[in-house]
């Protein structure tokens, strides 16, 4: 059987050429010489077989990263490449082949010879690319279109990084490369459904905002001349039906625009096209003004309690916006709490200066967990309920969007069958001055 000869390592030799010197030394030195000499050659001989034992685990542990680096190389889920800096590949891994749409490393080598002509669709992205390298040394998430080896385009991220010489001279790019084509037409479907939803919202509210002119006009009209018949202003009626039906006639008119009033200002509000007029104003006033209109719109005449300190602060809001959020709140009481029961609204100081005006009723309530659900537009809160009470389900929705507006926030707390509380907090910076009394 034929046996391997290997060379004997570096420090064995080594060893036997201290030896040669201290046996050819030894003839011509005295005792005191012949120690000295010896020390010297046994820290030579540990020295030697030292360096070649350093030396023989250096070339084993150089192997292995050589090896652990290959091994990376072949098998990476990302391409892996090495470029020169005008635009030719030097080396590249199979995971890379396949991105570019080539067979083998080397069918992408030889067919790949321009990068900047042939790779990218857009030929100044190589440009771009040595740019940010001469800056940075680095390109993170070079995100371009490419052309595959069939014709068919891909977009790929690239992230990479300038090798060096001693002079500083660069020698070659190195880095991985990621398919990122999915992720780029998602984000474009993303975009263009944005787009998309975007100018249907523009042509919504341009139909509300047309339409709800051409049906105020006549709705207009109707309520008008229905006021009139009811209230026999061009003189009395022989006929008392007349007057009742002119009365139905003028509620459901005016019930009706302040629907399309409502859906005109969800569509407004959603856009945030609503601006506010702010000026300061006196809660008092706005508190009875909201009372009052709210029995008309609703047509119930029962009586609201009202709590309010003797001098209250004036509030920095726009009037009409702030009293058609008291208005839809009252409206709400009025309709969820059946005869006998109580409504109450309020405005007191917070305690960080800020100030909290609550409409509060005894009436059936809701649970807790549907407070949020009550909040959505267009959300009634069960078929039972829209069928009993009616309504768009936009009060709450609208009331919370304007509240916004002014910077406040909006709290519900409700119980079934005890009530339920809708408190408007606003914030220090809308509370002025209390109000100061005329001195005769």
């Amino acid at each position: 059987m034929a046996v391997e000869r290997k060379n004997p390592p570096v420090y064995l030799l080594g060893g036997f050429v201290a030896g040669l010197v201290a046996a050819a030394a030894y003839a011509s030195l005295d005792a005191e010489m012949l120690t000295a000499a010896g020390i010297l050659v046994a820290v030579s001989g540990m020295t030697v077989f030292g360096l070649g034992w350093l030396a023989e685990r250096s070339d084993v542990r150089l192997l292995d990263r050589e090896t652990s680096y290959r091994a990376f190389f072949e098998n990476a889920v990302e391409g892996v490449f090495r470029t020169t800096p005008d635009g030719r590949y030097i080396s590249v891994n199979m995971a890379l082949a396949k991105i570019y749409g080539y067979a083998t490393p080397a069918a992408l080598i030889d067919g790949l010879t321009d990068i900047a002509s042939q790779l990218y669709v857009d030929a100044n992205r190589r440009d771009e690319f040595k740019a940010l390298m001469d800056a940075n040394d680095q390109v993170t998430n070079f995100v371009s279109e490419i052309r595959r080896g069939d014709g068919s385009t891909i977009w790929i991220s690239e992230n990479a990084r300038a090798v060096r010489d001693w002079n500083g001279r660069i020698l070659c790019y190195e880095g991985l490369v990621e398919d990122v084509t999915a992720k780029i037409d998602a984000e474009q479907t993303i975009r263009v459904a944005l787009r998309e939803a975007e100018d249907a919202n523009r042509a919504k509210t341009a139909f509300l905002s047309a339409m709800s002119h051409e049906l105020r006009t006549p709705l207009n009209a109707i309520i008008g001349f229905s006021e009139i018949v009811k209230d026999e202003l061009l003189g009395p009626s022989n006929m008392p039906a007349y007057r009742d039906y002119a009365n139905d006639i003028h509620v459901s008119g005016v019930r009706l625009l302040a629907i399309i009033n409502d859906i005109l200002d969800a569509s407004k509000l959603e856009c945030g096209q609503v601006a506010l007029a702010c000026e300061p104003c006196d809660v008092r006033v706005l508190v009875q003004d909201a009372v009052a209109f709210a029995q008309t719109l609703t047509g119930d005449k029962r009586e609201v309690a009202i709590e309010i300190d003797s001098t209250p602060p004036e509030i920095d809001v726009d009037a009409n916006r702030f009293q058609q959020c008291l208005v839809k709140l009252l409206a709400n009481a009025f309709k969820f709490t059946p005869q006998g029961g109580n409504i109450k609204i309020s405005a007191t100081a917070d305690a960080d200066g800020g100030m909290r005006i609550a409409v509060a009723d005894t009436g059936i309530g809701m649970e807790p967990s549907l407070i949020a659900a009550a909040l959505e537009p267009f959300h009634q809160l069960d078929g039972s309920l829209a069928r009993r009470f009616g309504g768009t389900g936009l009060g709450l929705s609208i009331t919370k969007a304007l509240v916004e507006l002014h910077g406040g926030t909006l709290a519900i707390e409700s119980v079934v069958g005890n009530g339920t509380e809708v408190a408007i907090h606003l914030p220090p910076e809308r509370v002025l001055a209390p109000a100061q009394t005329a001195v005769a």
